[in-house]
Parts: structure tokens; C-alpha cells; sequence
């Protein structure tokens, strides 16, 4: 014995589930891991529309990040707080649902507000540069979409050019494919996709 307690260099070791995620999910085991896991899923999940997306900008900063790899899966309904993908003016947008039928939203001093109330946002990269004073009511069967990167997304935040009426760019609710419920690409951000509730302060 050399009075060295048990297990003092233990810091020095990585964790078990550490070792796991470098052995099967480093090249070549990750690529095999991804094959595996989404035979499985689309097994199980193929009915309710398992699709593959990849992030193609910054808007979903720091949420998501460009060139993530996500799983989406459609749902009977979504909420606000949902990460989607969505096929809108002929191309594949990831954002998050801000607004769903009825709500009325205005952005004021770079916050977002939802039937006149407070919307908590811990999630956005920063606060929002622009202004929406006069308050938006989303349209039956649409919804308000946001890019959680506020100031860098082209989004509902946005008001089309004339020759579309000057409204809010909505999106319709039955453009989304699905709601993003996991990352399986870089390897160091694997793992689910949680959406976050969004409400106003009022809790509705």
C-alpha cells in the first residue's frame, strides 16, 4: 500500500455513458448507431410520418445550430412553443409556433407579448431589434411563426411586399410536416428536442 486512497484518480477517468458515446457513436460505430436508430424508428414511427431535415441557417440560433440533423414526427395538433419543420413558399423552414389561431401578438421593447400579456422567451439569442405596435391577430387554420435567432430570420416577424397585401408572412398549419422531437447529428449535441410551453403570463 502506498497510502494512495481508492479510486483518488477516478477524475482522471471518463464515466461509463462517456465511453459508451465515443465507442458507438465515433466513426465508423456512429454511422452504424444512425442506421440502427432510424430502421427502428421508422418501423415504429413510419405511420405517423418520420422525416429527416437538416438546418439550413442561422434563424434557429442558439437552439439549433447549421448542418444539425433532426427527426421530425407530425402530430394530431401543435402548441405554441413547438419547433416545426414546415414546407412554406416551396421550401423546408424549421421555427417555432409563436402564435396558433385567435391569438393576438405585438412585439414591444424587444419582448414578445401574446393576448396583451408577457410571453417568456429564455431561449432566444437576444432580445428583438424590431417592433410590432400594432397588434396581429393570427388567422383560423394559420400561425405566427418565429425563428428563435430573432434578429436573423426571415419569419412572421416580417410583413410581405405590397403586391401580397402588406399582412404578416403566416404560416398555415397544414404546411407543417412535423414537430422536431430529436438531433442525431453532431454526435456532441445528440439527443431530444424539447419544445418549450409559451404563454403569456396570464398562463394561457
Amino acid at each position: 500500500m502506498d497510502g494512495t486512497p481508492p479510486h483518488a484518480d477516478a477524475r482522471n477517468h471518463k464515466p461509463e455513458r462517456g465511453i459508451f458515446r465515443e465507442v458507438v457513436l465515433g466513426k465508423p460505430g456512429g454511422y452504424a448507431a444512425i442506421i440502427l436508430l432510424a430502421s427502428l424508428a421508422v418501423y415504429g414511427f413510419g405511420p405517423r410520418g418520420l422525416r429527416f431535415f437538416m438546418v439550413p441557417s442561422i434563424s434557429m440560433e442558439p437552439t439549433l445550430q447549421v448542418g444539425d440533423m433532426l427527426a421530425t414526427l407530425r402530430y394530431p395538433e401543435y402548441h405554441r412553443g413547438d419547433i416545426v419543420v414546415m414546407r412554406h413558399d416551396g421550401e423546408y423552414l424549421v421555427k417555432r409556433i409563436a402564435g396558433l389561431p385567435g391569438d393576438v401578438l405585438n412585439v414591444v421593447d424587444g419582448a414578445l407579448f401574446i393576448d396583451g400579456k408577457y410571453a417568456s422567451e429564455p431561449y432566444i439569442k437576444e432580445p428583438m431589434g424590431y417592433v410590432i405596435d400594432q397588434p396581429v391577430q393570427v388567422p383560423e387554420g394559420q400561425m405566427f411563426f418565429l425563428g428563435d435567432n430573432r434578429n436573423h430570420s426571415e419569419d412572421s416577424s416580417m410583413e410581405r411586399a405590397k403586391g401580397f397585401g402588406g399582412d404578416h408572412d403566416f404560416g398555415k398549419l397544414d404546411e407543417v410536416v412535423g414537430r422536431v422531437i430529436f438531433r442525431y447529428y453532431p454526435y456532441s449535441r445528440w439527443g431530444r428536442v424539447r419544445s418549450y410551453p409559451l404563454v403569456n403570463t396570464a398562463g394561457v
